[in-house]
């Protein structure tokens, strides 16, 4: 196998760990909706919530409601969400840097030979 095939197998997973560091790192404290906020009267949005807001968390793809948070859950929930972003994009860019070294130290040791 072609170690310049290698080097970018194993590029795309420090592209995706770098990925997945740089949402949880850019993401910021506010919480946001990605169901409905019901407000005052019959006006629905979705998108950053206020304190004392409720979400529910609207399943768009069979039209039901999935459960509701208030604005303390939705947060927990993002930081927890984040805190997986980290450990994940961590694990990948692990992997990819790692992978990466042995190629390249292998390639090193083959042009020595030559």
């Amino acid at each position: 196998m072609s170690f310049r095939l290698l080097l970018g197998l194993f590029a795309v997973p420090v592209v995706v760990g770098a990925y997945f560091l740089t949402a949880a790192a850019t993401a910021d404290g506010r919480p946001r909706c990605d169901g409905i906020i019901a407000e005052y009267g019959d006006a629905e949005r979705s998108g950053p919530m206020k304190p004392g807001e409720t979400c529910d968390l609207y399943d768009f793809t069979d039209g039901r409601s999935a459960g509701t948070r208030t604005y303390a859950q939705q947060r927990k929930a993002q930081e927890e969400g984040a805190a997986d972003d980290y450990r994940t994009g961590g694990w990948w860019l692990a992997y990819g840097a790692a992978g990466l070294a042995v190629v390249t130290t292998h390639l090193g040791v083959k042009r020595r030979r030559s």
